[in-house]
């Protein structure tokens, strides 16, 4: 089982009361052609702890930096989707949606290929690049795709069980001076020795997680939100959500006949779950069982980090 009920041994984390402006769930406009680009640049974590790191990432603007994660990418089932990549690094890259395409060639720098696919039952799944022992996706270049319903409905599969709202969490790590500094510099990344000092949700430290519109679970009292979880680190993460019980419906792909409840989940690296949260009132906190990733550099609570809101 990958879910555990428990209770924090420090009152920090159930004392977090920052005020999240009201906002509505985003609009979802399905769409059938993307176009990215690979490049490297930098991303910026702020707040206490915070720096900024040399990455690579997928970016849907070619006259942007890299944006980490990559652009979401969103479908309906049964739809078939087009993604033209570009490379425009210097080294070889390529794009794998994990258990959809299957494709693992590499893009050399300065070439594009044009990936076609008919996307398969509704859920959530993880794109990256896979090459380069883990380093490529450890430098930024990840991002979620998610499968949706036909028919428009909000339900999270067809016939299945229905929410209100929904946010997408990818989680992550970095190891800032073995891997990023050492991989952008051209250097050869000795991957046996993995120490992580940077911990994002959605790309942001817990301080700005905890404030973004797109990251914090915002809604009315009552309402069911859907989150898909993405963890796209090297680190497994075990999430836990105060004030109220969750539904575990999803894990890795597999629908849960049964769903499982509880107020943790522990997902795996490279892997994703759906769980549907139930809105209490008030303010709490949503961060990771381990004290280590709830840090940026060792500064706490600049981690992996969000709130719950109920209005």
């Amino acid at each position: 089982m990958r879910t555990r009920t428990c209770v924090c041994a420090s009152a920090r984390h159930c004392l977090i009361a920052l005020l999240v402006p009201l906002f509505l769930s985003p609009v979802v406009v399905s769409a059938a052609s993307y176009t990215l680009y690979i490049k490297a640049g930098t991303h910026t974590v702020n707040g206490a702890g915070g720096t900024t790191l040399k990455v690579w990432g997928f970016t849907d603007n070619p006259g942007t930096g890299p944006m980490v994660p990559g652009p979401l990418l969103e479908s309906r089932e049964g739809e078939t989707v087009t993604v033209t990549v570009y490379n425009q690094h210097t080294l070889p890259h390529n794009f794998v949606v994990r258990g959809v395409t299957t494709d693992i060639a590499s893009i050399p720098a300065g070439s594009n290929k044009t990936y076609s696919f008919t996307t398969p039952r509704a859920g959530t799944y993880l794109f990256s690049d896979t090459l380069n022992s883990n380093v490529n996706r450890e430098m930024g270049l990840y991002g979620a795709l998610v499968v949706r319903a036909a028919g428009g409905v909000n339900q999270v599969w067809t016939n299945g069980p229905s929410f209100a709202l929904e946010r997408v969490w990818i989680v992550s790590d970095m190891d800032k001076s073995r891997w990023n500094d050492v991989a952008s510099n051209g250097g050869a990344v000795s991957t046996g020795t993995y120490k992580p000092n940077y911990f994002m949700m959605n790309g942001l430290g817990g301080h700005d997680a905890m404030h973004d519109p797109n990251t914090v679970l915002q809604g009315q009292t009552g309402q069911i939100g859907l989150v898909r979880i993405v963890n796209a680190g090297q680190f497994d993460q075990a999430l836990h959500f105060h004030a109220n019980h969750f539904q575990v419906i999803d894990d890795d792909g597999l629908r849960l006949s049964k769903p499982e409840f509880g107020d943790t989940i522990n997902v795996q690296a490279g892997t994703t779950a759906m769980v549907l949260y139930p809105l209490r009132p008030g303010i709490y906190p949503m961060h990771v069982h381990s004290a280590q990733l709830e840090t940026a550099n060792g500064v706490y609570l600049n981690g992996v980090a969000t709130l719950l809101v109920g209005q």
